[in-house]
């Protein structure tokens, strides 16, 4: 039995056009008023998103702010009202959560309202072990050639890593509605056993239809660092016989294939046998054309691998032109490099115990001390001293436009319970590449360390870039705070909010400070006021001693 009602159909046109129109609140156009008790910013709303197991490790896919890139590029149309966040958990699953970019009313405490989306994906295909990582991009799916009225759609790329066996990857892609809404029952799942288990995993930054978008950057514990393409494209026999165009290639979504492999150096031992430094982290930097390393000894590097940077050739992706020919490569030289020292804190190492302090030893002024002195003094007293840890990570975030040659990027380092920063690393870069003279080039790559965060004692944990607040009292450089988490506390370090200075009013009056002339011309005409009189009768004073002189440079005698 079917019941059809025109007051239900009228109502459900009421209710859908009510909930388009605007809740009833809206955010202030103005900043806020800075309390000097409190000089930052206030948290607007603290969400709360069970997902029923404990959360391994959470990843956002990197988009450039809207005034970094270019309004003709492509954009999930999604990521303009929601947020996509990825997280694998300790029950082996890996889901996606969509919320949105206003937060929720708080007078909305029910979760129903927020409008709060979480999807379990695995796609007949989920990890046996619990998943070490998870990394999450974008990528575009073009409409069939046959039928011209068939539209693209936006996927998402999530990739998770575990140590089943000897190392497993797994990628899963899925369409993403506008409104954030998964579709599970189109999800493609793909596993990819690897030589040994992943130490992290990170999709290239770069925004679709870059061909190097879809590529995934796998780092491994062993000493190497691979790159993984996810889509691989293959020649078809029409293109065989003919001259092998690049537009003849058609694309087939492969296995896919590792594009390169890159190599640290060995570390110093007094053995025999020669081993690759251990890696702790790696994130793509450059804009997705150069690849850093941290390794556990507290040194870094920068492999350029299209060589984009300055300074440097074509590198062994070629720029990403010929990507099908790239098969099995190998990088070792770094374009770049650096190291980071740990400096005494607080009296204590990072294991907790009390630092040793050292004392300078007496020395006699030689010519060597003395070319020792001359080197502190240009380069600086280099008291840090660099220690091994397998604790430690690379944020990076780009600061100039899109018009630029090329991206301009800010580093975070995190090293141990050691933190330091790059402000610019092209600028870095190209102050290496340009050393010469009698200076040491290593003295223009140092970076600079990040002291006295008051962590209370507990371990540093992440360091990362979070996009800065917009208001009208910051500068236009200070694109970004950086966000610094523990164990049990996250701490936000950004420059201290100040009231914005008011504008020259054009129309207040220019008192200017009155003058002898002025105070006659008053006189004469009996406006001056009792002020006035004063300032004439002290300036009469002041000529009459000038006048009477002084007796002792009356008798002064000159020969």
């Amino acid at each position: 039995m079917i019941i059809d009602s025109d007051d239900e159909s009228v109502a459900d046109t009421r209710k859908d056009e009510a909930s388009e129109i605007d809740p009833g609140y809206l955010f202030e156009e103005e900043d806020p008023e800075v309390d000097p008790a409190h000089p930052y910013e206030s948290v607007l709303r603290q969400i709360d998103i069970p997902l029923g197991s404990r959360v391994i490790e959470l990843a956002v896919p990197r988009v450039l702010r809207e005034s970094a890139r270019s309004p003709l590029d492509p954009f999930p149309a999604v990521l303009n009202k929601f947020i996509v966040v990825s997280a694998v958990c300790a029950d082996y699953s890996t889901r996606v959560v969509t919320l949105p970019l206003t937060p929720p009313h708080p007078t909305q405490t029910e979760m129903d309202a927020w409008g709060i989306q979480t999807f379990s994906i695995s796609g007949g295909v989920a990890h046996e072990e619990v998943p070490r990582g998870v990394s999450i991009t974008f990528t575009y799916q073009e409409g069939s050639q046959q039928n011209v009225s068939s539209d693209g759609r936006w996927d998402i790329l999530v990739a998770t890593h575990s140590a089943e066996s000897s190392g497993l990857l797994v990628i899963h892609r899925s369409p993403i509605a506008d409104d954030g809404t998964l579709f599970p029952e189109d999800i493609e799942s793909r596993r990819h056993y690897l030589p040994a288990p992943a130490q992290s995993i990170a999709f290239n930054p770069s925004s679709y239809p870059a061909a190097r978008h879809s590529t995934l950057l796998v780092s491994f514990h062993s000493g190497c660092v691979k790159v993984y393409s996810c889509f691989s494209t293959k020649p078809s026999k029409s293109s065989r016989r003919a001259a092998g165009a690049q537009s003849d290639y058609e694309t087939s979504e492969t296995e896919g294939k590792w594009l390169i492999t890159l190599y640290p150096g060995f570390e110093q031992s007094q053995s025999s046998l020669a081993r690759r430094k251990t890696i702790t982290d790696a994130e793509w930097v450059l804009g997705g054309r150069a690849i850093m390393v941290l390794m556990a000894d507290g040194d870094w590097g920068v492999w350029d691998v299209e060589g984009a940077g300055p300074g440097t050739a074509k590198g062994p992706l070629q720029r990403q032109s010929s990507v099908q020919g790239v098969s099995g490569g190998a990088l070792t030289a770094f374009s770049v490099s650096g190291r980071i020292l740990s400096f005494p804190s607080g009296g204590r190492s990072e294991g907790g115990a009390p630092a040793v302090e050292q004392r300078p030893k007496f020395a006699p002024m030689t010519p060597s001390t003395k070319r020792l002195r001359e080197d502190t003094l240009l380069k600086g007293n280099a008291t840090g001293s660099s220690t091994s840890s397998l604790r430690g990570g690379i944020s990076v975030y780009q600061t100039n436009t899109s018009q630029d040659a090329l991206p301009d990027e800010s580093v975070l380092i995190r090293h141990g319970n050691q933190s330091a920063t790059i402000p610019s690393l092209l600028t870095l870069w190209r102050s290496a590449v340009r050393a010469t003279g009698t200076l040491d080039a290593s003295n223009r790559c140092r970076v600079t360390p990040i002291q006295d965060i008051a962590l209370m004692g507990e371990p540093l944990k992440v360091i990362g870039h979070i996009p800065a607040a917009s208001r009208q009292s910051r500068s236009e450089d200070q694109t970004f705070d950086i966000l610094v988490a523990a164990e049990h506390r996250l701490v936000v370090l950004a420059p201290k909010l100040t009231e914005p200075e008011a504008g020259p009013n054009p129309r207040a009056s220019v008192t200017e400070p009155p003058t002898v002339e002025a105070d006659q011309l008053r006189l004469r005409r009996g406006e001056l006021d009792v002020d006035g009189m004063d300032r004439l009768l002290s300036g009469m004073a002041g000529s009459r001693s000038l006048r009477m002189g002084s007796p002792i440079k009356r008798t002064r005698v000159f020969t």
